[in-house]
């Protein structure tokens, strides 16, 4: 069964929030024609209090993608655009419906981010500064990458020591 995709802007930094408030108000049978809502997240690391922390972040800040069970009209999509905190429906006078390749583009850029090994690449060669483990603070220089285990050549006592670590265990310099 084909759906339809649709994009609301609403107010920047409550994305997440009212992402859950209207799948639960979906679920309740409050809104009807609409399957679901969806805000793409990405996961990132931050390091807080010298830990590496993940945090997630809005990928497109002030929007929400919504799966409608059929085309909307225009009063359907009008009367969407009276809930609380969206500010309008993409489009000028008649809202834009996104392609399904566009759609597909937008959620699989939301799945990359759930595997946050995806999103930082290591080279054979770079410098890197171990930042947990045994040998915190040590700089060392990459020798092999397999999935999340990175080999790390750090200097112990003048020579070169081959250490595995985890991406985590890691920052680039």
């Amino acid at each position: 069964m084909a759906t339809y995709w649709y994009l609301v802007k609403v107010l920047p930094g409550k994305e997440r929030q009212l992402m859950e408030q209207f799948n639960t108000e979906i679920e309740l049978g409050d809104i009807k024609g609409i399957k679901r809502f969806v805000c793409p997240l990405e996961k990132q690391y931050k390091m807080i209090k010298n830990k590496r922390v993940i945090r997630e972040r809005v990928i497109y800040t002030g929007y929400l993608y919504f799966e409608a069970e059929h085309e909307l009209d225009q009063d359907e999509l009008k009367n969407l655009s009276y809930l609380p905190d969206i500010m309008k429906v993409l489009g000028d006078k008649r809202p834009v419906r996104l392609r399904d390749r566009e759609i597909q583009r937008v959620l699989n850029e939301g799945q990359k981010g759930q595997d946050v090994k995806s999103r930082i690449e290591y080279r054979v060669g770079e410098v890197v500064k171990v930042i947990d483990g045994p040998f915190n603070t040590f700089e060392g220089e990459v020798r092999n990458v397999e999935g999340d285990k990175v080999d790390v050549d750090v200097k112990v006592f003048g020579r070169p020591t081959k250490v595995s670590l985890t991406i985590e265990q890691i920052q680039k310099v």
